[in-house]
């Protein structure tokens, strides 16, 4: 297998998804990476959470953009956890890990910039489906890590990763075959699956050339 393994979201399969005690379970694996994705909160600040609202994570409804950070440390997300903020998530992985950082607005992206520069050490990128997020972070930071976010390898996609000097495709694990991998080796670009939960499917994956596996489930995952 290999070491590049990134907890999707932290470790959902065994505690609540983009919380302070997943992450902590990830980062406990040893897996080489994690991956987050953030809102910004009714005062601005930078929050790790997948959806736009509430409702599916927490036992709280409504957009979190309708919440302050103090609102959002009453919210339960699941084993009396809340929902974090980016800082509290850099702060506990510090350079211990990889952190693929989702933005899913581009509003977001001067606030993740800001928060990024503020740990030592720290490993990071921004990831995006909305690749507009991806050309505002590059021209504000010249050497920012890129990962194109993608349903599969379309002209459209590679065209970006080329256009913004990306380090990679985060391509959809259906998105991917064998001859799909052998062409993106032929072109020289580093791709990623998401989300990867079989272990013999991420063995296949990392035998076509993927640079890491996203999982659910990095404890079964990970190479004993």
């Amino acid at each position: 297998m290999t070491d590049r393994i990134y907890g999707h979201r932290g470790a959902p399969a065994e505690l609540p998804e983009n919380t302070l005690a997943g992450f902590a379970r990830a980062k406990e694996l040893g897996v080489y990476g994690i991956e987050l994705d953030v809102h910004l909160s009714k005062d601005g600040v930078c929050v790790v959470c997948h959806d736009e609202t509430l409702d599916r994570t927490t036992n709280a409804t409504g957009a979190i953009s309708d919440y302050t950070v103090a609102e959002l440390r009453q919210v339960d997300a699941g084993h009396g956890e809340y929902v974090p903020t980016l800082a509290e998530v850099l702060s506990l992985v510090g350079d211990s890990m990889h952190v693929d950082i989702e933005v899913k607005a581009n509003a977001a992206g001067a606030a993740v910039l800001e928060e990024v520069k503020k740990v030592d050490g720290l490993r990071w990128l921004v990831s995006s489906f909305d690749w507009d997020v991806l050309r505002y972070v590059r021209s504000q930071d010249a050497s920012a890590d890129l990962w194109v976010l993608t349903p599969g390898a379309s002209e459209d996609a590679i065209q970006v990763f080329r256009d913004l000097d990306a380090k990679a495709l985060a391509i959809w694990e259906k998105g991917m075959d064998a001859d799909i991998a052998a062409f993106l080796a032929e072109q020289g670009i580093p791709w990623w699956p998401w989300t990867v939960n079989d272990p013999a499917q991420a063995r296949q994956f990392l035998s076509w050339g993927a640079i890491g596996i996203c999982t659910d489930n990095p404890a079964m995952i990970l190479p004993e």
